[in-house]
């Protein structure tokens, strides 16, 4: 006489089904943390990366539109040099054509445009922009002040003449405007570095 055994699983089989499963769970928990991980990391990325392709081809057409009045003594170019900490934090001024502005002032035909770093009270670097529509001597004052970034950790500007490259450059003295200029912006943002550049070239 066979005795009939009833179906199904013993403990043991449960237990390596368990273990099983929580092995694939795992596994697939895993890829999804690092996918998602990976996904947040890329958008920082662009993020940043838009912000400096933005600002390098902003800096650039506006440095390109540059422009110098010698009979009027209007307009001009003024760049200074600075090192904070081993790190580039050139300032420059100048009038340009260019009529695109970021606080809402009136649409003009020529405008004082400046690119320097303020540091507030916290000792946090801040990448600022200023604008005016009236131009007027000194070319680095008046207008609106607008800050654009905190990622911004380096600004480095050449100017050339001839077949040298210098750190500064003053309308004032020299009466003309470079033939080109070379700049080098660096931000920061998560402890990566990312590098623009680009060279204008003034309507002289």
């Amino acid at each position: 006489m066979k005795i009939r055994r009833d179906s199904g699983f013993t403990l043991v089989e449960m237990l390596v089904a368990v273990m099983i499963f929580g092995l694939i769970f795992t596994f697939i928990f895993g890829v999804l943390t690092s996918s998602i991980a990976a996904s947040k990391e890329a958008q920082k990325r662009m993020a940043v990366d838009h912000i400096g392709r933005f600002f390098i081809q902003k800096i650039t057409s506006e440095l390109t539109a540059a422009t110098l009045f010698p009979i009027t003594g209007r307009g001009g170019l003024l760049g200074r040099h600075f090192t904070v900490d081993g790190k580039s934090r050139d300032e420059i001024h100048f009038t340009s054509f260019n009529q695109t502005y970021y606080t809402g002032l009136p649409r003009a035909g020529m405008a004082e445009i400046s690119y320097y770093f303020r540091t507030d009270k916290s000792g946090t670097p801040a990448f600022m922009r200023r604008e005016s529509d009236i131009i007027e001597e000194p070319i680095d004052q008046g207008g609106e002040s607008l800050e654009l970034t905190q990622q911004a950790a380096e600004l480095s500007i050449k100017y050339k003449k001839g077949d040298m490259w210098e750190n500064a450059w003053d309308t004032a003295q020299s009466h003309a405007l470079p033939e080109a200029i070379s700049i080098e912006l660096t931000l920061t943002a998560d402890n990566k570095t990312y590098f623009y550049s680009a060279v204008a070239r003034p309507q002289t």
